[in-house]
């Protein structure tokens, strides 16, 4: 596994669908004093995260059934390293050709839409970490981190993980919907042109969650963090406590309305459901009643 400067705790990573709510986590993470990257927008995503693994040519048509592990691999290297020590100090030529094509993608050199334009990209290559953060624990938040969870679990040493998920139903009805629009494919997902978006959506749903809470749950007994979006805007004190346990830190900061915003929770009430055939409604039941039992069982959220 590789290895990084920073030893002790080890480092956490927040993901979940597009518009899970995952921004109030990278707060709570970032007021326990651990270092998120200095490369962030506004909904607290670590940008240089979007950069490596959004990547046109992993997302974007034609696009391969599967990812090949030792590209994964060279984008966990490049980002633990930018991370903990910093690029500046200069890469391998084959790893410069990478990022100098992963730039050009970005706007406005291409157009590749991902969330980040090329002078985020500047900041990554010259990233150089200060001796004060060096120090601290560190993590990201990244909703599409779940898309690679089982390669970044392989590679980083110890790594933590507190997925987010919401009601599939309200989600099918959300407006943010890039990664099943881009990843859908890597989950054996076809959809015929006259699909209708929610049930994409839906069905992305299902099965993205399924895979990533299925992982954590297996592979990373005592390092997966299962959070329904619904529950913690309900008890956010309750879950704060909760979180503080599994990461190891206090939190030194109080929840406020600004950072919990459950507006949208029911948003598939007063929409027509009849749009979704029998089996995904059936589909995504079932993966919530599994969501139910786990958090009712006897680890509750934290998968031991």
């Amino acid at each position: 596994m590789l290895g990084a400067a920073h030893t002790s705790p080890p480092p956490v990573a927040i993901g979940g669908l597009g518009g899970s709510g995952t921004r109030v986590f990278s707060a709570l993470l970032q007021a326990a004093g651990l270092y998120m990257g200095s490369c962030q927008n506004r909904p607290l995503d670590n940008l240089w995260f979007t950069i490596l693994f959004k990547r046109a040519a992993w997302a974007r048509s034609p696009a391969p059934a599967s990812l090949d592990p030792d590209d994964v691999a060279t984008s966990v290297r490049l980002f633990t390293r930018a991370m903990t020590t910093g690029l500046a100090d200069g890469v391998p030529d084959e790893e410069i050709a990478l990022l100098e094509q992963l730039r050009n993608d970005l706007p406005p050199i291409g157009n590749w839409h991902c969330g980040a334009i090329s002078s985020y990209f500047d900041t990554l290559l010259t990233s150089k970490v200060d001796t004060v953060d060096i120090q601290r624990p560190w993590g990201w938040k990244e909703p599409n981190t779940h898309i690679f969870l089982p390669h970044l679990d392989r590679l980083i040493d110890d790594l933590r993980y507190i997925h987010i998920v919401r009601d599939g139903l309200d989600m099918a009805f959300s407006d943010n919907l890039w990664q099943m629009i881009h990843w859908s494919h890597l989950y054996g997902l076809t959809h015929a042109p006259d699909t209708a978006m929610p049930l994409r959506q839906l069905r992305f749903w299902t099965a993205a969650n399924r895979a990533a809470i299925e992982y954590g749950r297996t592979k990373m007994k005592g390092r997966f963090l299962l959070i329904q979006y619904e529950d913690f805007c309900a008890q956010p004190h309750v879950y704060r406590d909760r979180i503080e346990q599994f990461i190891g830190q206090p939190i030194h900061s109080s929840l406020t309305n600004k950072l919990v915003r459950p507006t949208t929770i029911g948003r598939a009430e007063g929409h027509n459901l009849s749009l979704f055939p029998n089996n995904d409604l059936q589909n995504a039941s079932s993966l919530q009643s599994f969501i139910d039992d786990l958090k009712e069982g006897p680890s509750g959220f934290n998968s031991h």
